[in-house]
């Protein structure tokens, strides 16, 4: 069963890019006891991944200050360095890239996806979460992942 609020985040680590490069990031750490947006994607460059979720995100950083977000966390099981480039090509440098190229935090979490028959293998499914103290608040998916509508920036807000 996916993480659901009122679920502590488990104790589980990605890769994020520091300015030594790439290395480990526990998530209950990296999130500490900030008012977080933790969202996921399927891959970075694809097409609503890249045209409508990581948008809404980069452009709606000042609802998100307003909201008291302190921090906004991408996901995906791309490596990290695909996620900093994508990143960066959107202007987002406000959104921390949390690489899963092993899937651990997707398994964690349970939003796996299997889009092995299109050629994308694992995957992690399009969502996005509330987080408060290291617990969720609010988790929101989407049914189909070619959606956005209830993982976009302003959606989650609706919860902050």
């Amino acid at each position: 069963m996916p993480i659901a609020a009122g679920d502590a985040l488990p104790d589980v680590s990605g890769t994020v890019m520091s300015d030594s490069g790439p290395g480990p990031a526990n998530l209950r750490e990296l999130v500490g006891d900030k008012k977080t947006v933790i969202f996921g994607v399927p891959g970075a460059f694809t097409p609503t991944c890249t045209n409508d979720h990581l948008p809404t995100f980069a452009v709606g950083k000042d609802q998100l200050d307003a909201a008291g977000i302190e921090q906004t966390i991408c996901m995906s099981t791309n490596d990290i360095f695909v996620l900093q480039a994508w990143n960066a090509a959107h202007g987002a440098e406000h959104i921390t890239m949390l690489a899963d190229g092993s899937g651990d935090v997707t398994r964690a979490l349970d939003v796996g996806l299997d889009l092995g028959g299109i050629g994308l293998g694992f995957r992690c499914t399009r969502f996005a979460m509330l987080v408060e103290g290291g617990v969720v608040k609010a988790f929101q998916t989407e049914e189909n992942p070619g959606a956005c509508a209830l993982t976009s920036a302003a959606a989650i807000l609706e919860h902050a």
